[in-house]
């Protein structure tokens, strides 16, 4: 008898108790896995936008011992360790990054040290550089699905089961979402640290205030150790959003007036100047360490502005040895207005689905009972507002790829957040529809999660990607490249970012004129070290020959194109390289014959042929 009943209590917990949770939560570990090995299979083709390559061979450095040197030299840098140091060294070996916030390439390097030396040596012939599987998108894909959780959690608090399972499946099939997630970008991190600040905010806030309809009663509760500890912790996690991404310092504003509201009558003043305070102490020793490399508090990092409000068109900037900065205040207001409406019309409207952003705005007409919920709404909306700003200020990354994901855009971070009231407004509107039959209402449900998974469905699709995301990547050719030339020898090309992460080669980003490139040639380089070497791919040479080419930004290496190269140029070697011919290679000699490269080609025909040095 006892052993019947141990296994009735057995079968009962199953179909009941824990045992059914147990078996859920083991279903969708399954299911998320699943998706994972599906979706990597299907879309990872190596990194494919130029800030994860430059973030991933910084953290590689971190993980060597190196410190945060990198391998990707901008002539901007050059030129402004140059321009602005007491010691006027550009630092062509060991140059110092001076464009990333350090936390997202410490991570990644802390999580590379643990992989063997041999492991982070790109290797010829293979297919994946093994650090990418092993770390960067385990990593990532971690983040993501540790953010659906929070979110998970908190939609079942701020409303109820059914709105957190319909927003948790959306997010769980959010194309977009994924795409970061295989992208090497710091997105899914960084979404993860907003959403956890979120959620401690409005900690706070039920903390403190009754979640009730009624109002706030006139003599406040005071402030208690829950509260105050969600409040610092919070600040410690923005703390660490502004070292993940500069731009996320727009949003301590709506954080402030977020602060002020929920604390009043509790000395709100004061804990807003305590909660700068935390996230200053922890973004002020970058900011010192960026002082004494550069005497910049943000190193090149605070010339993003005028890249991102077009002062500069393209890649000339970061491309530029010696800028020239022509700036009115009526021409910056103009760029900034114009870059206002287009982030504010189409970067915002793009963020994930359409169609959850339009529930998400409508439903800003709706006032909740929750006054909790209302507030946190607000924050919500003024984060989207600081982010459309940043994002007029500073503009998108042009991180390359297939378009889909860019490392700069703040707004979709903010994605679960305005899936979930998106989410919470069409059951609103669902509620007030008198449905004769259960199995209408399931059926509308299940055409609102449908229409919001659908680019997931067609991504899912069998399709051809190709095996590398050419043009312009092929890390084979690349890592060949490399391996031809000496550990001592600098390279240039105009992607200085792939050479730096598949051919683990310090490469100057190709200069702006031919004047610059031959001081760089010339002058920079320190005793023992030489650059002997120019890489130019579809990147380049697939411009649009009149606005890019013969008038635009690379007009001064027109002779690549024409095929003649000048009397003074140092590198005269030319091969094509494969695969098909479509990649040039200039060097000092002929370092190909030596390194007995089986794919390379002489000169051909396919860029016109190369006529001898006049």
């Amino acid at each position: 008898m006892a052993t019947e009943q141990q296994v009735q209590t057995g079968v009962w917990a199953i179909e009941m108790g824990r045992g059914k949770r147990v078996i859920q939560w083991v279903l969708l570990g399954l299911a998320a896995v699943a998706l994972s090995l599906v979706y990597t299979a299907g879309e990872f083709r190596g990194l494919e936008t130029r800030e994860a390559m430059d973030l991933a061979q910084l953290a590689r450095h971190i993980a060597r011992g190196e410190g945060l040197t990198t391998s990707v030299i901008r002539p901007l840098s050059l030129w402004h360790l140059k321009t602005h140091t007491a010691s006027h060294d550009a630092r062509l070996v060991r140059h110092p990054d001076l464009v990333n916030p350090p936390l997202y390439p410490l991570v990644l390097g802390g999580l590379l040290r643990l992989l063997p030396d041999s492991v982070l040596e790109p290797k010829l012939n293979a297919q994946v550089y093994l650090p990418e599987r092993w770390v960067i998108l385990p990593f990532n894909q971690i983040c993501l699905l540790l953010s659906l959780l929070l979110v998970y959690h908190w939609a079942n608090r701020l409303f109820d089961r059914q709105v957190a399972i319909t927003a948790a499946w959306i997010l769980f099939l959010s194309d977009i979402l994924w795409a970061y997630s295989i992208s090497g970008l710091p997105t899914n991190f960084l979404m993860l640290l907003l959403l956890a600040t979120l959620w401690l905010l409005h900690k706070a806030d039920t903390d403190l205030n009754p979640i009730t309809a009624s109002p706030a009663p006139a003599a406040p509760a005071p402030m208690t150790k829950h509260a105050a500890a969600a409040v610092l912790v919070s600040a410690v996690l923005m703390g660490l959003c502004v070292l993940t991404s500069y731009r996320t310092a727009w949003l301590l504003v709506p954080v402030g007036i977020y602060l002020l509201v929920i604390l009043r009558g509790r000395r709100p003043l004061l804990w807003v100047a305590v909660y700068l305070a935390v996230v200053a102490a922890l973004i002020v020793p970058w900011m010192v360490r960026n002082h004494a490399v550069s005497n910049s508090l943000f190193g090149i990092a605070r010339y993003d502005i005028f890249q991102g409000m077009g002062v500069f068109g393209g890649d000339v900037l970061p491309r530029s040895y010696q800028p020239e900065f022509h700036l009115s205040a009526r021409s910056l207001a103009g760029k900034f207005v114009n870059g206002t409406r287009y982030h504010l019309f189409t970067t915002l409207k793009h963020t994930g689905s359409d169609f959850l952003i339009f529930f998400f705005v409508v439903g800003l007409l709706y006032g909740f009972r929750r006054r909790d919920v209302q507030r946190l709404r607000g924050l919500v909306v003024g984060w989207l507002a600081a982010g459309v700003i940043a994002l007029a200020l500073f503009g998108m990354h042009e991180t390359g790829g297939d378009g889909r994901v860019d490392g700069g855009d703040l707004l979709v971070v903010l994605l679960p957040v305005i899936v979930v009231f998106g989410t919470a407004f069409f059951y609103l509107l669902l509620d007030r529809i008198a449905f004769r039959m259960r199995l209408t209402r399931a059926l509308a449900i299940g055409a609102f999660v449908l229409v919001n998974i659908l680019p997931m469905i067609f991504t899912l699709l069998p399709h051809n990607r190709g095996q590398f995301a050419y043009p312009p990547y092929i890390p084979p050719t690349t890592r060949m490249v490399a391996n031809m030339f000496q550990p001592n020898e600098i390279g240039c090309s105009d992607l200085p970012w792939s050479m730096a992460w598949y051919g683990d080669r310090h490469t100057v980003w190709l200069p702006l004129t031919l004047k610059d490139f031959y001081e760089i040639h010339d002058v920079l380089p320190p005793p023992g070290y030489s650059l002997p070497f120019l890489m130019l791919t579809p990147y380049f040479l697939d411009q649009k020959v009149q606005s890019g080419i013969l008038k635009g930004e690379y007009k001064e290496w027109v002779f690549i194109i024409r095929g003649q190269v000048p009397v003074l140029f140092p590198l005269k070697s030319i091969v094509f390289l494969p695969p098909n011919s479509d990649q040039v290679l200039l060097a000092d000699r002929p370092r190909w014959t030596a390194a007995g490269a089986p794919a390379v080609t002489p000169v051909t025909p396919a860029l016109g042929g190369f006529a001898q040095p006049e």
